[in-house]
Parts: C-alpha cells; structure tokens; sequence
C-alpha cells in the first residue's frame, strides 16, 4: 500500500477548489499545526502535478496569508496592551518562545518598524509574532501591512518554488517522501543558520564586554594623570 497522506490532503484541497487552499493560508496564521513553509512545498509539489496553476496558487496562497496577518494585526489591536501582552506570552510559551525573547522582539520592532515587519516574515516561528508586536506598538497599519505582503511574497514565493522544482527534479513518486526530504533538508538549513547567528552574537558580546573592560582600565589612570597634572 502506497501512504501518501500529503497527496491525499491535496487531492482533498484540490476537490474543494481554490476557496480551499486560501482557507488553509489563512487559518495557518492562527493554527500552524504544520511549518510554513511544509504546506508550501506540499502546495508547489501540487501545482507541479496539475492539481492547480503555479501563478494562481502563489496568489491564492499570498492572499489568504496576508489577510490572516492583517486579521490578527487588528484582533491584538483591539485587546490592549496588556491583554495583548499576556495573550502573547501564553502563545510564545507554546512555541517555545520565552517572554523575554518576546520583549526583546517588541525593542527591536520598535527602532525599525517598517523593515522588520518586511524582515520577520521571513524567519520561521516569528514571522507568526509580526503582527502582534506590530499592534502593541501601534504601528501605521498601512506601513505594516505593505511590508508584511512584500515579506509574504518572497516567502511563498521561495517554498512553493523549491516544492515546484524539487518535484520535477526528483524521481520519488510519493508526495509525502518528496515534501519530507524537502523540508528535512530545509529544517537543517534553518538549524545551521540559527547556530551560526548564535555563534557571531555571541563573538559580538565578547568583544563588547572587552571593550568596556579596556574602557573601564583606562578611565582611571585618565584620572590619575589629571590629578597629577593638577
């Protein structure tokens, strides 16, 4: 018996129509019982098999993921602040995201507000937070909602491309084999990355903590010379 529960989930998304699929964006932005980026290869290795068209299942998919952000954007506008926050903290607990990773998210969207809701939508876990620490801040819903679209764009666009050719460029008849070796891969990729980001802030605080010791050494012996001189 062939297992293939990834075709069996599009061959139902695909008898369902296009209203399906937007559903499915959508809803991810609330539930995201699976990565992103997994039902996005899933949706590309679909189109490469004709279940639907590659240009309308990237607009379809844009779509339904844009307006899911723009949704949860407005909903944690209308809680406040501090529902907002212990909303926020609940739901980084749940995907591992500790509350002081959460703050230090809030002081960086801060400072660049524009290019960071373009930015998180292209880191996996955070890109889901965006609107949240958008609306906390009270951001220009305008500002926000154009750069996360350009952020959702690139991100849709790069995974239902990686599922679209992988298909074609592999043997595997089976949908699943094909859209776990995708994103086993992927899942390794984001790991080295994560791991190398780690090691360079890490070099960063040494050399910081350095140059404020070299600073901290050198500020008395400025003091002693003045006294001498005085």
């Amino acid at each position: 018996m062939n297992f293939d529960p990834v075709s069996t989930v599009t061959a139902w998304l695909s008898a369902y129509g296009l209203i399906a699929l937007f559903a499915i964006t959508f809803v991810e932005r609330f539930v995201p019982v699976i990565p992103s980026y997994g039902l996005l290869l899933a949706v590309g290795i679909a189109a490469a098999e004709g279940t639907w068209s590659l240009s309308i299942a990237f607009l379809v998919t844009v779509t339904g993921n844009t307006l899911g952000a723009t949704v949860f954007f407005y909903i944690f506008r209308g809680l406040g602040e501090s529902r907002s926050m212990r909303f926020l903290n609940r739901l980084g607990r749940l995907f591992g995201m500790p509350a002081s990773r959460i703050t230090h998210w809030i002081t960086s969207f801060r400072r660049n507000q524009t290019v960071l809701a373009f930015a998180l939508q292209l880191v996996p876990t955070v890109r889901l937070f965006a609107p949240a620490f958008a609306a906390l801040l009270r951001c220009h819903s305008g500002s926000f909602l154009l750069a996360s679209a350009a952020g959702v764009v690139i991100w849709n666009g790069l995974f239902i491309s990686i599922g679209y050719f992988a298909s074609h460029w592999s043997a595997a008849e089976n949908t699943t084999v094909l859209t776990l070796v995708a994103l086993g891969f992927l899942l390794c990729l984001e790991i080295v990355l994560f791991w190398l980001m780690r090691r360079v802030s890490s070099r960063r605080n040494v050399i910081r903590s350095t140059e404020c010791a070299h600073a901290t050494d050198f500020l008395p012996s400025i003091t002693r010379v003045q006294e001498h001189r005085l």
